[in-house]
């Protein structure tokens, strides 16, 4: 089964992206992957509005991180 990943919001860090596993070129099921510079593991979500709404707050985390902001002063991430 193929599968095809979409970058959806990137920000301080974090990424959200669309997961969607095709059989002959048709979507069979989507998901949401969450990932972070920040040592949390990638979290996964059935629902857009659950995976959106983590992403905000995993981004308000990171903007108060020390590490996360250092980098982003120093233009290595967005």
């Amino acid at each position: 089964m193929a599968t095809r990943k979409t970058l959806i919001r990137s920000r301080a860090g974090v990424r959200l992206q669309r997961i969607e596993h095709l059989a002959r070129q048709q979507v069979v099921q989507s998901s949401w992957r969450l990932s972070t510079l920040r040592q949390n593991q990638p979290r996964s979500f059935a629902d857009e509005t659950e995976a959106e709404d983590a992403f905000d707050m995993e981004v308000i985390a990171s903007l108060t991180d020390p590490i996360i902001m250092d980098m982003q002063r120093r233009g290595l991430i967005d």
